[in-house]
């Protein structure tokens, strides 16, 4: 296995999926996008890895690299993708889950409630849907002041509380502002001819500038220890072929994950880590979750869907846009057979879930809620 870090020489720029084309009218700003999604971190890895082993870094590579690291965007060979995780001193953060909920204070966001399935309700998705609800204990003016901790993460340590059904200790949340800034850069299309500015082709962007110690760290399985890492490279990542550092990444602690209180309980937490790429029917709990104890969605804290598209270099065009549930959406499940759940965690890995697993979508970490109406 492969742990690699990757830490921006400047500023990185990730797009998001607002259209960026000549015909756009309107100053509009681009990108925004971080951290990254598995589909930028997994195209920039393998073709560092073609460089270190023998690839010239023009054309095709080669029909060896072929069947180890894919001939395409469709196909990753034998590689197996685990992130991105945001990293800070080389320890992994985590969005903070959508159930979560706090105030805000003088040192910013302060968790102090966890919202759970309330009782069956009939709405637009069916006749008795649970929606997530706040604990009756938490006083009226109370509840006014809570909100979801959108642009907030979470050590391990707070993330392993939250899926114990317990509020994450003080110093365990840290805002976004603190690990990145964004930067917003105005570009021009140069007339390679004439070396003058086209007419009309200007354009806005936003890049993010990582704060010191700060960097995306990803794990790859799949090939044998005769390849070469690409230790202390230099490589393009993201949009404007912007450059980071490839670094050995030290410390991958696993995730605690309370398994006996889930076969206890039969009551199962997902928590997305990365982006999650769910059939629609597994969303809605009209079928169940695939190698998770047959488990069933009974309520959900979603966040607004992704716009992930992508580009394929061969064919120099980009990918389809897809919508998927963005890191920190929970799944609040009833799990008929959780005692499979221990096949479904790696000694060296997370859970997976949903569709695109290799590229690094659908890791989520298990956990437990505790039901009202019991």
């Amino acid at each position: 296995m492969m742990r690699l870090q990757l830490e921006a020489v400047d500023t990185l720029f990730f797009r998001d999926g607002t259209p960026f084309t000549a015909e756009s009218t309107g100053p509009r700003e681009v990108g925004g996008l971080f951290p990254p999604h598995p589909g930028s971190i997994t195209g920039a890895l393998r073709a560092a890895l073609a460089r270190c082993n023998g690839w010239s870094g023009a054309g095709r590579w080669s029909a060896s690299l072929n069947q180890a690291l894919g001939p395409g965007a469709d196909d990753l060979g034998l590689l197996s993708f685990e992130g991105p995780f945001l990293l800070r001193h080389g320890q992994p953060l985590f969005p903070a889950p959508l159930h979560l909920l706090g105030a805000s204070t003088g040192a910013g966001w302060q968790p102090t409630a966890l919202l759970q399935p309330g009782s069956p309700v009939c709405c637009d998705l069916g006749p008795a849907v649970r929606l997530p609800e706040l604990p009756s204990g938490i006083a009226a003016n109370d509840r006014a002041e809570l909100k979801v901790g959108e642009g907030w993460w979470l050590t391990q340590s707070g993330l392993e509380r939250v899926l114990r059904g317990k509020i994450p200790e003080a110093g365990a949340v840290m805002a976004s502002g603190d690990l990145w800034r964004e930067e917003r850069r105005i570009g021009i299309e140069r007339d390679a001819v004439r070396r003058t500015a086209r007419e009309g082709m200007l354009y806005t962007a936003r890049h993010v500038r990582l704060a010191p110690g700060v960097a995306v760290g990803v794990q790859i399985r799949g090939l044998d220890a005769s390849w070469n890492e690409p230790i202390g490279a230099l490589l393009p990542l993201g949009g404007e072929s912007r450059l980071a550092e490839c670094s050995p990444w030290q410390e991958v602690p696993a995730i605690s994950m309370p398994l006996d209180a889930i076969k206890s309980s039969r009551q199962l937490l997902v928590v997305a880590l990365t982006p999650l790429d769910l059939e629609s029917d597994q969303a809605l709990g009209r079928a169940p979750l695939s190698g998770l104890g047959d488990a069933r969605v009974i309520a959900a804290c979603l966040g607004r869907p992704q716009r992930i598209g992508g580009w394929d270099s061969l064919a120099r065009r980009p990918l389809p846009l897809q919508s998927l549930l963005p890191a920190g959406s929970v799944l609040f499940c009833e799990c008929p057979h959780p005692e499979t759940l221990a096949e479904a965690i790696a000694t060296d890995g997370l859970p997976r879930l949903g569709h695109r697993q290799r590229w690094g979508y659908g890791a989520v970490a298990l956990g437990t809620w505790f039901d009202p109406l019991e």
